[in-house]
């Protein structure tokens, strides 16, 4: 490159670099920006004054036309106060604050500095609803919840409210709140909730590391080895609860008697109807349960359940925290081991329910173990461990037990059997008479049987018969919910077989087992619907099972034909195949004779 061209060069990149140095230049010389004399605490509609000059704000100039709320603060500041002003003395701002100084017409200047102070309410409002001192925009005197259109009521002074000034005139609802502020209303006192204080725990001296009551038993061997085998497998122990949190004494001496010294808080074996109290003082308290999750509510249902009314009245048979969960070995629920796991829940609760001389006094039945056991329910859970069925504590409760009245049993079994109880509540079963059916009418309590069309034939007990005599309105409703759903069934059964045989002789089924599941859904649903004694909203839906089995089925049985015909004509292929290879043999045989002879 020869010089005259680098010379060019260099001349025009000077002259482009003067050129854009140019408005920089000119916008350093340009006065700032005017700065924004008042907190935008409440005041960030800038346009709702200063776009008209509302009560002498400065109105934006012709170039600021077409310009948005929120590209105000882009060049206009808040003006900044670098010392506070002293009551009675003369301010002293910054030159910037000097600059940002309003008209005398304007709102005067904050005489402090704004970090820390945002909300200028919390100290020139008072705390009672009372206007601003003199010379300020008078406060709010009520809560603006549902009262945001001002002018409804000031416009005219509606029921004694300030009438707006002429000054006012032409300023709109979202204009008013840009100077007035609502006051702070003291909100009403807060009810307190009497609760009953919790249980105070066992206190003892306590050394972190140390636990000699653990360290003497676990040498003395038999039951006292047991029990100390049991607690160390406890998550008692994982969490650090020992001997004397439930037994008192002192946990770091080294002798007996300083360790059960009852001015060491030692209580040995608590009394009976001392016990829930006894671990509510920890399980009650919500800071220390908190951080395993566990819910604090179980000594207050417990009180309030049979088991703890009774216990409060000096029955010792009752079951406390000791009798369900163990003593010294207490396991997590989801521990297969302990006596809380689902599948063991029955059997915690046949232990005492199950034995006739603890109930006798009581009068309660002692077979419900035997008829859950034989129950849809127990074969569920105790056969198949499926946790969804329901055990003891699902329907009577778990702390705040409690047998389930007659009349609520239907709710109770809503609980799980949402659809069927809607449909049930529909129905004149529900009607709440004391003699209507429930659940447990058709269905039973414990020995829950697993329901099906035959309880609409025959007169045994839970069947309809049973209640209603065939040639009865009743009666005639049963026959027909009974046919509909039979019917339906029926077809239902019929189809899943066949496309069983057409899956088995290699046939693609997948499209066959999709409308199969959409047959079963309605059969579902009419069989949920039956409840609401609806003839005709069960037939729809039984009908539309009907339509789409019988539809599956015949796809199914052209499938089979088809792959049958298949099959045929691949054997006539076959043969005719193997036939014409024949021929051909005997034809080459032939022609091999007629080319020896020749």
């Amino acid at each position: 490159m020869n010089r005259p061209v680098v010379r060019r060069l260099g001349l025009a990149l000077i002259v482009l670099l003067v050129v854009s140095l140019i408005p920089t230049f000119i916008a350093a010389q340009a006065p700032p920006p005017p700065f924004i004399p008042h907190p935008l605490e409440g005041r960030d509609e800038c346009l709702a004054c200063h776009e008209t000059g509302v009560d002498g704000a400065p109105q934006v100039p012709d170039d600021h036309a077409d310009r948005t709320n929120d590209m105000c603060p882009v060049c206009h500041q808040p003006a900044v106060v670098t010392e506070v002003v002293q009551r009675g003395a003369p301010s002293t701002a910054s030159p910037t604050a000097e600059a940002a100084t309003p008209t005398a017409t304007g709102p005067p200047p904050v005489p402090h500095t704004l970090k820390g102070r945002e909300n200028c309410l919390e100290c020139h409002v008072s705390p009672e609803v009372t206007p601003t001192p003199v010379g300020g925009p008078p406060a709010i005197p009520h809560p603006l919840i549902g009262r945001e259109h001002c002018l409804a009521c000031h416009q005219e002074g509606v029921g004694g409210a300030p009438q707006i000034p002429d000054d006012h005139a032409g300023r709109t609802n979202d204009v008013c709140q840009a100077c007035h502020q609502p006051g702070q209303i003291p909100p009403p006192p807060t009810p307190t909730i009497p609760s009953e204080p919790i249980p105070t725990p066992i206190v003892y001296p306590r050394v972190e590391g140390v636990n000699t009551c653990f360290d003497c038993h676990s040498t003395l061997g038999g039951k006292h080895a047991d029990i100390t085998a049991q607690w160390q497998r406890s998550i008692h122990a994982e969490r650090g609860v020992l001997c004397a949190d439930c037994h008192g004494g002192d946990p770091s001496a080294n002798t007996v008697d300083a360790a059960m010294s009852p001015d060491a808080g030692y209580i040995g074996v608590p009394a009976k109807a001392d016990i829930p109290a006894m671990c509510a003082g920890c399980h009650a308290n919500v800071v220390q349960m908190r951080q395993y999750d566990l819910p604090t509510d179980q000594y207050a249902k417990y009180k309030e359940s049979v088991h703890g009314i009774r216990l409060a009245e000096g029955d010792p048979n009752v079951a406390t925290c000791f009798d369900c969960h163990g003593g010294h070995q207490i396991l997590k629920a989801n521990d297969p081991a302990s006596t809380v796991y689902p599948a063991n829940v029955p059997g915690t609760c046949a232990s005492c329910h199950a034995d006739q001389q603890l109930m006798a006094p009581y009068g309660i039945p002692t077979n419900q173990f035997d008829l859950y056991r034989q129950s849809v329910h127990g074969q569920a859970l105790l056969d198949r461990q499926d946790f969804r069925a329901p055990s003891c504590a699902t329907c009577h409760g778990t702390h705040g037990a409690a047998p389930p009245g007659f009349a609520e049993v239907a709710n109770v079994c809503g609980s799980c059997h949402t659809a069927t109880q809607d449909y049930y509540l529909k129905s004149a079963h529900a009607s709440g008479d004391d003699g209507a059916p429930k659940c447990v009418t058709c269905h039973g309590r414990y020995d829950v049987s697993k329901p099906g069309e035959a309880l609409y034939l025959g007169a045994e007990p839970r069947h309809c018969g049973a209640c209603h005599a065939p040639d009865s309105v009743p009666g005639q409703v049963a026959q027909s919910l009974y046919d509909a759903i039979a019917a339906a069934a029926q077809a239902y059964d019929e189809a899943e077989a066949v496309v069983e045989s057409a899956r088995r002789v290699g046939m693609l089924v997948a499209p066959l087992e999709g409308r199969l599941r959409e047959a079963n859904t309605d059969l579902i649903t009419a069989r949920a619907a039956q409840h609401t004694l609806d003839v005709a909203t069960v037939r729809e839906r039984a009908d539309e099972a009907y339509a789409i089995a019988d539809e599956t089925k015949a796809s199914a049985e052209a499938a089979i034909a088809e792959s049958i015909f298949r099959r045929r004509a691949m054997v006539v292929a076959v043969a005719i195949i193997g036939l014409t290879i024949v021929a051909l043999y005997l034809l080459k045989r032939e022609l091999d004779r007629q080319l020896d002879a020749g």
